[in-house]
């Protein structure tokens, strides 16, 4: 079956095979917003031929704190009316977004036209934030998470507001300041958003960020040439697809080799740009949101790189480069 997929986390929404309608919701920044006995409708269809014994239906979703309190939005998931989820309580006491897995038996699946319900309960006193919702066969289970995480790389020049904030050792009064414009580009040809991202300039900079999953934020450190360190975050401005954004930024890009059973082995392009109006780059260490991770050093020049790569579930390579004309 093709990728079924509800990414809510943006607006408007961005859908695969799927058709969305809500009801007592709103949109809370990066995600929807559920009050007291809201609800969302997502109608897919399946094709006669298809044959499904087993479907698996993930909503990813966190219930809102009452003050430092858990919250309470019971959470009930129907698939054509039939539940597979009554009241349950979403776990993650509210801190982050949690992926609840459902299996939907085949019997409950029909031909053409099929719709998933996810309810708050009309008794709950917080909110029900709700990120995705993804419908896969069992047999392919993870291919609309796949799909999803791939449509969203798809704008992958991300330009952030940023501000630091220093931390008085003797209990002063702390201020935010103005940190400037931080462009970030990953292409490493995955397809899969940036999770967490450090870096090092050549003034001896650098910094160490991880980003909110629908990339609306980073937080992190940065320690500046003089070793002073403070608290960094960001808030995404511009979200673009390549090349657009990167006018003014420098944007290395790599031929690369892979080294693994004792030889180098061709490989894709790399594509990098972490861009404040610093120094150069020495050194950035990456993970995306499918769990594969990178660190490259470059050599005089950023002339080419070499370092490490690391698919997820599978051991880590060597990984080099060599600079490309062209961002």
């Amino acid at each position: 079956m093709e990728p079924v997929y509800a990414d809510l986390s943006v607006e408007p929404a961005r859908l695969a095979d799927t058709a969305v309608e809500y009801e007592h919701c709103s949109f809370g920044g990066n995600h929807l917003a559920l009050n007291a006995g809201g609800a969302v409708r997502a109608d897919f269809d399946l094709d006669a031929a298809e044959r499904i014994a087993e479907g698996i239906l993930t909503v990813t979703a966190l219930v809102s704190k009452s003050g430092r309190s858990a919250g309470y939005a019971p959470l009930t998931v129907l698939v054509n009316g039939e539940p597979v989820a009554s009241r349950m309580t979403v776990p993650g006491g509210g801190d982050l977004p949690q992926d609840c897995v459902f299996s939907v038996p085949g019997a409950l699946l029909r031909p053409g036209r099929n719709r998933v319900t996810v309810r708050s309960g009309a008794d709950a006193r917080t909110l029900l934030w709700l990120y995705r919702i993804t419908f896969d066969s069992v047999h392919e289970r993870g291919l609309s998470a796949r799909a999803m995480l791939a449509a969203a790389d798809e704008r992958s020049v991300l330009r952030y507001a940023t501000r630091t904030l220093v931390h008085d050792p003797e209990g002063g009064p702390h201020r935010w300041e103005d940190a400037g414009t931080l462009v970030v580009h990953v292409d490493r040809g995955e397809r899969a958003p940036i999770a967490q991202l450090s870096w090092r300039r050549a003034d001896g900079s650098e910094a160490s960020v991880s980003f909110q999953s629908a990339l609306e934020e980073f937080h992190g450190f940065h320690r500046a040439a003089d070793g002073g360190v403070a608290e960094y975050r960001g808030r995404l401005r511009d979200r673009r697809a390549r090349p657009g954004g990167t006018e003014g930024v420098t944007v290395h890009r790599f031929r690369t080799e892979e080294g693994w059973g004792g030889g180098w082995h061709s490989s894709g392009e790399l594509r990098l740009a972490v861009d404040d109006g610093g120094a150069p780059l020495e050194r950035v260490t990456w993970r995306d949101q499918r769990e594969n991770t990178g660190s490259v050093a470059f050599g005089e020049g950023a002339a080419g790189f070499l370092g490490y790569y690391q698919r997820a579930g599978e051991g880590p390579i060597g990984f080099r480069g060599t600079a490309v004309a062209g961002g």
